[in-house]
């Protein structure tokens, strides 16, 4: 009959990672990675974003940036649409910063409690493979030629055991 801890740690376990797949993947960086990974995506998105604006304003405004075509200062015009993309790249690598980290922390709690269950139910596992092992007098041996084969050794030889009776 299985063990009643077992199941309980194995539902804790399968809910876990149905509701937080996301955490599962966010596991595999260091904080600084993620965040920095998350703060680039966010700097092309608004990067993006910014010159497709600037280029509906442009669509929009036609008319009178034709107009006043000849008479335009250009260097003011690209001075000012490189200060308003890099204020607001600015302002979106910090929105971005603080998001994935505090996104990083609260996962991180989540995924403590997750890795505690999963040693736990590692634990349980290793307990049972031993008093199987004991109660088959075998020992499971995992080899990595031929693909992963496991190889049954007997705890006791008895060839020794019948040699000297």
């Amino acid at each position: 009959m299985p063990d009643e801890e077992k199941i309980r740690l194995m539902t804790r376990i399968t809910m876990y990672e149905k509701q937080h797949e996301d955490d599962i993947v966010l596991s595999h960086y260091y904080r600084e990675d993620y965040v920095r990974y998350g703060c680039i995506r966010t700097i092309i998105v608004a990067t993006i974003t910014y010159w497709s604006i600037v280029a509906m304003y442009i669509l929009y405004k036609f008319q009178d940036i034709i107009r006043d075509i000849n008479t335009m200062d250009y260097f003011s015009v690209i001075g000012k649409l490189m200060f308003g993309y890099l204020g607001f790249c600015a302002i979106m690598y910090i929105f971005g910063f603080v998001v994935y980290h505090i996104r990083f922390q609260l996962a991180k709690k989540g995924l403590i409690e997750y890795n505690r269950n999963l040693k736990k139910y590692l634990k349980y596992l290793d307990r049972e493979e031993a008093l199987e092992q004991l109660q088959t007098g075998t020992i499971k041996v995992r080899t990595e030629i031929g693909g992963g084969d496991s190889v049954e050794i007997p705890l006791r030889d008895e060839r020794r055991r019948n040699s000297r009776s």
